[in-house]
C-alpha cells in the first residue's frame, strides 16, 4: 500500500510539472490510461489515483466518453472588499470593467435555527451547541456562481467580548461548496471568516467561500483622511 501511495503521488507530481512547464497546455487531452501506464511504468490503479487527485485540484477535467483534459484556467476575476450598501449584500463586490457590482442573490437557504458548530461557537465566545440562526446565500453574476456566504447569528444575547475580525484561509472545497460553486470536491477555495461581536446587537460569523482559481480577493487600503 505504501509503495502504491508513493507511486501515485509521483505520477501526479510529474503531470503537474508537465502542466506547469507547458508540455501539457490548457485544453490538451492528456495521454490515455494505457499510454500513461507505459510512460510511468505503473499500474492502471496508480494512474487512476493520480488523475483523481489532479481532477480534485482543478488541474484536469474528465469528460465522460471523451477522455481527460487539462483544465482551462482563465485570469481570475477580482472581488473587491468593502462595506455592503444594504443588509443581505456580501462584503465583496465583483469588479467588472470600472464598476464594482454586487452579485445577484439567486439561491437562498431559508434561515433556520441550528446548534453552533465548534468553530462558530469558538469565534462567538459561546459554548458549542448553543442555538444560532443560520442563513446560506449563493451569489451569482450572469448565471455563474461567484461566492457562497454562510451567516451564523446568535439567536439571543451577545458574545462576551466586543470585537470585529476577519481571517483569510485556503483549503479544499467541501462537497456542498463545490456543488454550489460549480466546482469539484477538493478544488482549492479561499475562505474569508468575518467575526462581528458588537457591544450592542447580535454577534455573528460570516463565512465567504470562493473558488481560488476563478476569483482573487482584493483589499484596498485607504489614504489618511479618506
Amino acid at each position: 500500500m505504501a509503495r502504491r501511495t508513493t507511486a501515485y503521488r509521483r505520477v501526479a507530481q510529474e503531470l503537474r510539472d508537465q502542466i506547469a512547464g507547458g508540455q501539457l497546455k490548457e485544453g490538451d487531452r492528456i495521454p490515455s490510461l494505457t499510454e500513461l501506464q507505459a510512460e510511468f511504468g505503473v499500474s492502471d490503479t496508480v494512474i487512476l489515483e493520480a488523475r483523481k487527485v489532479l481532477v480534485a485540484e482543478g488541474l484536469l477535467v474528465a469528460r465522460t466518453g471523451d477522455g481527460t483534459y487539462v483544465r482551462e484556467r482563465p485570469e481570475p476575476l477580482r472581488l473587491l472588499h468593502g462595506e455592503p450598501a444594504e443588509g443581505g449584500q456580501p462584503w465583496f463586490r465583483l469588479e467588472i470593467g470600472e464598476s464594482a457590482l454586487f452579485p445577484d442573490v439567486v439561491e437562498v437557504e431559508p434561515e433556520t435555527s441550528v446548534p453552533a458548530p465548534a468553530d462558530v461557537a469558538r469565534h462567538l465566545g459561546v459554548r458549542t451547541g448553543r442555538r444560532v440562526r443560520r442563513t446560506v446565500r449563493l451569489f451569482r453574476h450572469d448565471g455563474s456562481a461567484v461566492q457562497l456566504v454562510t451567516a451564523h447569528v446568535l439567536a439571543s444575547g451577545k458574545a462576551e467580548t466586543a470585537a470585529t475580525e476577519e481571517q483569510v484561509t485556503s483549503r479544499p472545497a467541501l462537497d456542498s461548496e463545490a456543488r454550489a460553486l460549480d466546482g469539484v470536491v477538493g478544488q482549492p477555495v479561499t475562505v474569508v471568516t468575518r467575526v462581528e461581536r458588537p457591544e450592542s446587537g447580535r454577534a455573528r460569523v460570516l463565512r465567504t467561500v470562493v473558488l481560488a482559481d476563478r476569483f482573487s480577493l482584493v483589499y484596498q487600503s485607504r489614504r489618511p483622511g479618506e
